[in-house]
């Protein structure tokens, strides 16, 4: 008896777990496959930029390719060198000359490019690759007296080397000290979501003067009026602009500021005096080429206009693949249809008179299959041993099939496709085999203990 029980209780528990087995299996099976890192991803990189000084635009142009059967959601990674700044857009498309998106590119502050593909490629599995433009900044001072310096980019898990050309600067290296009114503008940060701008002069030629300045930015950008500094002294640094000790308490500006414009002036400053203003405008146009700030600069009632434009420098690029078509028979193992031959007139099928009455035999006799000439005597064909016709239809052409790569592993096929679960599924239909046989061992032993 105890060991019916324990039969009972094993094959019930055998039912158990192939239930359980079973619908972890469905559940595998309904999973889709899981995104993966491309280690074999190849990008080569190149720059025709030259290098003068710090935070020098350099311009990068590239081209990537990943192996044939590559997944949707599927990324490789671009690391730029410590020596460059990301500098663009932050994300942007690889598109195909339709406008389709073969991939999406996603860079941090860090430098660091994330390709990631679109489902573009589960229908175009073979030959995808494109190009890239990106635009970085030279974030240190270049080697003195010029020369060749070499970039080390990373790519996944490997090293690529670019060299990039240095060259001495020669002209407008330094600001200066100004000797006339003027505005120059640049990108605060590498998103270029803000401009940054400074609006100069020459020193004070009066014994006392008044200052004027207004600034006016086109649409797309508004000004940041938290983020307005205007300075004054005597003193001046390297680059151009003014340094400590300020003269700003001694002579305070008075600002009036909007989005849309600002007015700052200063009264009574002496001779030998500098004066500049910093503006910050943020950018409310993100779809915007160009970027343009206008102003002017009053000095003792001479009017001065001033201006400065920054180009955005977005980053882009390009994919494509192809489809996997299904070969085509080549024209030598083609199927044709076999034409039925035409009988020459001296077998041509004639037509069997109708006999009368009389002639007409009781049992009918079987109709002749061909007559040559009339009134010869008719002979029954043997069986003919030639094969039937086979008429080839045209078949409408379909959307073509991908074909699996037979150079794929089987374990990577395995893990792609759910196939963990139906593995789930046999092993659970075999333990449910099994419960149904200790369960059928032990209702026997119990009707033989019960005789």
């Amino acid at each position: 008896m105890n060991n019916q029980i324990h039969l009972k209780t094993l094959s019930l528990v055998t039912a158990l777990m192939a239930v359980v087995l079973a619908v972890l299996g469905l559940g595998l099976s309904a999973m889709p496959a899981s995104a993966a890192a491309i280690e074999d991803a190849e990008i080569t990189i190149s720059t025709e930029s030259i290098v003068t000084g710090q935070w020098d635009q350099v311009d990068l142009t590239c081209a990537w390719s990943v192996p044939d059967y590559s997944q949707p959601g599927d990324t490789f990674t671009l690391q730029l060198p410590a020596e460059l700044r990301w500098f663009g857009a932050a994300t942007f498309d690889l598109e195909n000359p339709d406008g389709q998106t073969v991939a999406t590119a996603t860079a941090n502050e860090a430098g660091l490019v994330i390709f990631t593909l679109t489902d573009f490629v589960a229908s175009h599995p073979l030959n995808v690759g494109g190009t890239c433009s990106l635009a970085t900044q030279y974030s240190v001072n270049p080697t003195t007296g010029g020369g060749t310096e070499e970039l080390s980019f990373t790519v996944g898990d490997s090293v690529v080397r670019v060299p990039v050309t240095t060259e001495p600067c020669t002209a407008d290296c330094s600001p200066g000290v100004p000797t006339e009114a003027g505005k120059s503008m640049w990108w605060a940060d590498p998103a270029q979501t803000e401009l940054e701008s400074v609006l100069y002069m020459p020193a004070m030629v009066l014994e006392t003067n008044d200052v004027v300045v207004t600034d006016v930015p086109a649409p797309g950008m508004v000004i940041d009026c938290n983020q307005v500094t205007p300075r004054v002294g005597k003193v001046m640094g390297n680059d151009g602009n003014i340094v400590e000790p300020f003269d700003n308490e001694q002579y305070p500006a008075t600002i009036e500021c909007t989005p849309q414009s600002l007015t700052v002036g200063w009264t009574g400053l002496p001779k030998g005096e500098h004066v500049e203003l910093f503006v910050v405008t943020k950018v409310s146009d993100a779809s915007l080429d160009v970027y343009e700030n206008n102003g002017t600069v009053t000095i003792s009632g001479e009017e001065n206009p001033v201006g400065a434009q920054m180009r955005r420098s977005n980053a882009s690029g390009t994919g494509d693949g192809t489809i996997a078509v299904t070969p085509t028979p080549s024209p030598s193992t083609t199927e044709t249809a076999t034409p039925t031959p035409t009988p020459s007139p001296s077998t041509t099928e004639t037509a069997t008179p109708t006999p009368s009455p009389s002639t007409i035999p009781a049992t009918p006799a079987p109709m002749p299959s061909a007559s040559v000439g009339t009134g010869a005597t008719t002979a029954t064909p043997a069986p003919s041993t030639t094969s039937p016709a086979v008429v080839v239809l045209p078949v409408e052409p379909s959307d073509p099939v991908p074909v699996n790569n037979p150079a794929q592993p089987a374990e990577a096929e395995l893990a792609s496709t759910g196939a963990q679960g139906q593995s789930f599924i046999f092993i659970a239909a075999a333990l449910l085999a099994l419960g149904s046989l200790l369960a059928f061992a032990g209702a026997r032993k119990y009707r033989k203990q019960s005789h």
